[in-house]
This record gives structure tokens, sequence and C-alpha cells, in this order.
């Protein structure tokens, strides 16, 4: 087994870490210490170490497939290095991630125990009116209830069943906006993740036991991790709230530590938690070691003392997750001959995983590390929602209905962060970046509405990354790899302020501005109640 490491490996960015270079059992080899450096994407890991020798020792100690699958865990795959600008998966899709094809299958859900459910139902309740009465920014951040064919469909591609508190309770709120469901936090500040969110955070904590060897650190009971684990929380800083499905127990887990279920947040079930939480927020009392208070922009939060409420934090009821749809007549489709003319109907193809250049990567993480600790510091509510990393196959499916290839320095960027979130960050003036799937979607809208304006007013040769929600959005265009601007009354924008030579220029220059409080091409960067905005500085 492969001793342990000083520093945590942050994926998928490119990062360096020290690993002590030792053996367990052996002392004397303790203190030699080597630089590596780890890359992951899907269930590939590119590990380059400044001792080859220690390298393919790690290598070497690392769980087999076998011993990955028995507990929990998908297999990892070891990348060559050298070749990790070109390579190209073999097969359509990488085995963690089933269902890639655009034809999904057809889920039944299931009923779960009528006792429960109204227990939970409950729970959300007396959770939601006390939000809407007390704290109605977070209210409105709780998202819809997940679709019953995705639980079920969950379900059946992992061959195994959710609690049925947790599956009613994905019914009831499927997470939380913000960065690892940032938007509504338990506490002290576990952010509310939604199903799509279990797999996320098992492929990390699963890929440090099976590259550590260490079989013994697998244990649900008394390890630090076990596949089988299923995480409704994160604080974003390696700390996760997870239930155990055997017991339906809550627990705490946190990187290289022992699992814990007797700790300020160990609760016997989901739903003894829910109940706990609506309990503590009617009553304004300390759930176990923290108080409910709400910030000047009326959110839930948890502090250690008691705060008075602040007065004019009550919303209006919130929205019905189905309203009544707007009854508009149906615009013809475009012919084949108009799509093919307009660069939007490519051949068939499988979805492929393509890697970015790690030169490329490494450029791009830099900048975001840079637009990070801006958006901590000065905008920290805009920073809450930028999206986790993209799966390397949401990418390699976006590709496929597009007949495209995606710029490195777009791939890496969503493989750093899948968007800026719902109105959160983009470039200026008022833009939002799209996460792979919406990249895709808007693609695809934009060519099933154009018609013969296909080629001029829009082209499929063009990839929209981000969102404007006027009509309009920001595109790179992969003849010439610029950038330019769309909208729907006008079209396409192929010159002027909108116009950056690559995504990465545009991306550098944003946060130039952002660093130096200057404007970006006639728009100056302020915040607002820790909300990045842009403001014209041409009156």
């Amino acid at each position: 087994m492969i001793g342990p490491r000083r520093a945590r490996v942050v994926r998928p960015a490119l990062v360096a870490v020290l690993l002590v270079a030792g053996l367990a059992g052996e002392p004397d080899l303790i203190e030699h210490s080597v630089m590596c450096s780890s890359m992951s994407f899907g269930d590939t890991v590119s590990l380059s170490c400044d001792d080859p020798e220690f390298e393919a020792r790690i290598k070497a100690e690392a769980l087999t497939p076998q011993e990955a699958k028995a507990i929990g865990c998908p297999p990892i795959r070891w990348a060559d290095d050298q070749a990790a600008d070109d390579q190209v998966t073999d097969e359509a899709v990488p085995s963690f991630y089933p269902d890639a094809m655009d034809v999904e299958p057809t889920y039944t859900p299931r009923t779960p125990d009528p006792a429960v459910a109204a227990r939970v139902n409950q729970a959300w309740d007396r959770v939601e009116r006390w939000l809407g009465a007390h704290a109605s920014a977070t209210l409105r951040k709780l998202k819809f209830g997940a679709d019953p064919k995705i639980p079920a469909g969950w379900e059946a591609d992992h061959g195994r069943r959710l609690p049925d508190d947790l599956y009613v309770s994905y019914l009831r709120h499927d997470g939380a906006d913000g960065n690892l469901g940032a938007g509504f936090q338990l506490p002290p500040s576990y952010g509310l993740l939604g199903l799509s969110d279990i797999d996320y955070i098992n492929w990390s904590n699963c890929e440090d036991l099976v590259e550590s060897g260490d079989r013994d650190a697998a244990d649900p009971e008394n390890g630090v991790w076990h596949g089988s684990l299923l995480a409704v929380g994160s604080d974003s800083s390696g700390r996760e709230l997870f239930v155990e499905p055997r017991t339906g127990r809550v627990g705490e887990a946190a990187w290289q530590e022992k699992l814990t279920y007797d700790g300020p947040m160990g609760w016997p079930s989901h739903v003894a938690m829910l109940e706990a939480l609506a309990g503590a927020l009617e009553r304004g009392e300390a759930l176990r070691d923290w108080y409910p208070v709400v910030t000047a922009g009326c959110e839930l939060r948890w502090a250690e003392e008691p705060a008075p409420l602040r007065p004019g934090c009550a919303g209006g009821p919130r929205p019905s997750p189905t309203p009544t749809p707007t009854v508009e007549p149906t615009p013809e489709k475009p012919t084949a001959a108009e799509l093919r003319a307009g660069g939007c109907l490519p051949p068939r193809r499988t979805p492929r995983v393509h890697l970015p250049g790690p030169g490329v990567t490494a450029e791009v993480n830099a900048v975001w590390r840079r637009l990070e600790r801006w958006l901590a510091r000065r905008a920290p509510a805009t920073y809450k929602l930028l999206r986790p990393p993209a799966r390397p196959l949401d990418i390699a499916r976006s590709e496929a209905v597009m007949g495209l290839r995606f710029p490195d320095d777009l791939r890496a960027s969503l493989l750093r962060h899948d968007g800026g979130g719902s109105w959160g960050f983009g470039p200026a003036p008022f833009y939002e970046l799209m996460s792979a799937k919406n990249i895709r979607t808007e693609w695809k809208m934009l060519c099933d509405i154009g018609g013969d304006s296909l080629g001029y007013w829009w082209h499929g040769r063009l990839i929209p990354f981000a969102d404007a929600h006027d009509g309009g959005n920001l595109f790179v265009d992969t003849r010439t790899g610029k950038t330019g601007e769309f909208f729907n009354e006008e079209g396409l924008t192929l010159e002027g302020d909108v116009v950056w030579p690559s995504y990465l220029a545009l991306l550098k220059a944003t946060t130039r501005a952002l660093e130096a409080g200057r404007p970006i091409r006639g728009w100056r960067p302020k915040v607002v109640k820790g909300e990045l905005q842009w403001e014209s500085t041409r009156g």
C-alpha cells in the first residue's frame, strides 16, 4: 500500500501534489517525497511523478478493477501523459457512465412506502413555509423535484435501491442551485446535493481509494469511504454528508478521516434529519450546534450564536414547477437540405471522449484560479453559483450531436466548471457561461428554427458557450477559433467588440478586467450584494 498523501488531488484540474514515497511498514522511506501530478477524465487517470519507479509502484499497487468493483467503486484506467493531447477512447461509452446514447431507455417509477413519503413531504412543507416567511431567497434556490423517472433510472443503472426517504426527498427537491448545492445549506455549511451529484462525489472519493491500494480504508463502518455511500451534502472543501444505504443512517466524511455516524450531523435517517431541521427553524433553536440565521440577502445560514431574524425577507409563494403553458404556433421545421446547407445535419456519431492537451489545461486552470480567487473575495454570491466540472462524457455527447470537436480551451474550461450557474458568472455585459448540455440544447434549438435562414442567421459550425437569456449568445467559430455574437433579431456578428481571438483570450481579458477594476470594451465590473454585474462606461 502506498503511504498517505500530504495534499489532496483536486480533480480534474492538473495540480502538483506531494506523495510520500514509502510503503506502509517501511519507515525508513517515509521522509522521501516525490512530486506528482494527477489529472482525471471520466474513468481515465493520467499520473506523472518525478520518480518513474515510484509512479510505477503507485499504479502497480492500486486496486484492480475487480477489487474496485468489490468495494462499490468504478475501476480506473491509466492514461499515457505523452499521448494525452490526442488520446481518444476506443470505447463508445466509458463503463462508469451508462446510457450514453441519445435514445434513453424507459424507466418505471416505483412507489415508496406511503408512511415514509408522508413524513418527508410534511417535513419539507414546514421547511418551505419557514423559508417563505423568513429567508425567501433560499426558498427560491431550492430546485424543483426530479422527474420520477430519474431516480427510477438511477436505481436501474446502478442495480440498487435508494432508501425510501431519500427517494421521496429527490422527488420534492433535486438539490439546490449553486456550486454543489450551496443555495440551500444544512448545518454547518453542507450544500444540498442533487441525485446526479452522487456519482460525481463518489467518483472523486473512489479514485482516492483505488489509487491508494488500501482495501481496509474502503469500509462503510470504519473506513474513510465506500462506493455504496450516497452523498447528500458537500461543503466544497472535502467534507460530505452521506446516507449509508443499508441502514439509512446519515454520517459525515472528510478526506483521509474515518467516517463518523455519531458526530454533530449524524442522524438515524434522512427523514429524521429533515424533521429536526424543520423543528429547529420553527423554534429558532440550534440544530445540534448551529443556530439558523438570515443574511442581508435573505438567505438561510447557520451560526454558533443565535441572532434575530431580519425583517423584510418574506417572499411570495414559490412558483409552480408546472405552470400553465402558453400555446404558441408550432414553427415549421427546416428541411433536410436546409439543415445540411447550414451545417446542422452532421453524420450520426458515437460519443467519444477527447482529452484537452495538458498545456492548454494548465493555462485554462491558471486563469480559473485567478477568477475563483477574485469571485470568492469580491463577489461571493456569484462564486457560489459556479458549477462543478463537466463529465467528459457530457462533452462527448454534445460533440457527437453537433458533429463538431470543441476547442481545447473550451473543453478544459468545462472540465473546470460546467458553466457559470443559473444567472451566474459570464463575460460582460450580461452573459452566463453555459454547461456542456446547454451548449448542445442551444445549438440544436437554433438549428431547428433556422429554416432557410441557416447559413447567415445561424450556422451549425458555431458553438454557443454563453447565454444572455434574451435570445442572444456568444459563440466560438470552429473554422477560425474566434468568438462572435448571435442575437435572434439580428443574426450573427462576426466583427467588433464581441470578437476575440479565442475563448481563452476572452477569459483572460475578463480576468484582467476584474483584477484591475477596469472596463473591458466599454463595460466596467461592479458588485451588488455579492453579485458580479457589468455597467456601461458609454453613458
